[in-house]
């Protein structure tokens, strides 16, 4: 499907769907620019047309900081919009990267996580797997410096999801409406990944169902936040 459709389909369909954005958002930013958190630090992209912060999966970032001692969070600063799409997702895959660099810099021996939903879900993708998709510009994946101290990533609902990656969790068996051509620079990151995708998703799914794409945190949430408990704890990047 070209972007001008999902544009034109997803601005309909999301509009609908804001009320129910709107009253799970969270802006549970915690991190600060001096400390290193000694449990994990929680790097989030919100999805598509929430407010600045953290958004609906936010509230996974807040049960794992509540179940790891010394845990916070920040949340990528980027306009998460429908219009101007792949503009949007590229300015979220450059201010993750940068959140990453600096963060890995001043704390060299912290953990991070990294947690999106919808377009943040592909910004997560983007960074550590490189930009393949068409009509979007080409970046490559992170660099394995930077990325060795990830001990995990969540994604929700992400719209370059491929079915039967190691990686998938739930029933979804179709690719998403930006399918990923070029999934072997994730290969690295599959131990640390759980990516949630449910048939008839509007978006990670191609289907047509808005409901099930606003639906992970409910399903999924306690799932993906013992996850990254597991990994924070052990401090292994291994399955």
């Amino acid at each position: 499907m070209r972007t001008s459709t999902f544009l034109s389909l997803g601005l309909a369909t999301l509009t609908t769907a804001l009320p129910t954005l709107e009253i799970r958002q969270t802006s549970n930013t915690t991190a600060n620019s001096t400390a290193c958190a000694t449990g994990v630090h929680i790097i989030v992209a919100r999805a598509s047309t929430e407010k600045p912060g953290e958004g609906i999966i936010g509230a996974v970032a807040t049960q794992v900081q509540q179940t790891v001692p010394g845990s916070d969070s920040e949340a990528v600063d980027y306009p998460a919009t429908l219009a101007n799409y792949p503009t949007s997702e590229g300015l979220g895959v450059a201010g993750m990267t940068e959140l990453i660099e600096n963060y890995a810099a001043r704390c060299p021996n912290s953990k991070m996580a990294l947690m999106g939903y919808s377009q943040g879900a592909q910004v997560i993708g983007d960074v550590m797997c490189g930009t393949s998709e068409a009509n979007f510009n080409s970046t490559p994946p992170l660099n394995p410096a930077l990325s060795k101290n990830i001990i995990a990533i969540i994604q929700m609902g992400d719209p370059t999801h491929i079915p039967n990656l190691p990686q998938d969790v739930g029933n979804s068996t179709k690719a998403g409406i930006f399918p990923r051509p070029n999934t072997t620079a994730c290969a690295a990151m599959e131990p640390i990944t759980k990516s949630f995708c449910s048939a008839d998703d509007r978006f990670c799914d191609s289907g047509n169902s808005i409901p099930v794409h606003l639906s992970y945190v409910r399903e999924f949430g306690v799932q993906a936040k013992d996850f990254v408990v597991s990994k924070a704890m052990n401090g292994t990047r291994k399955a």
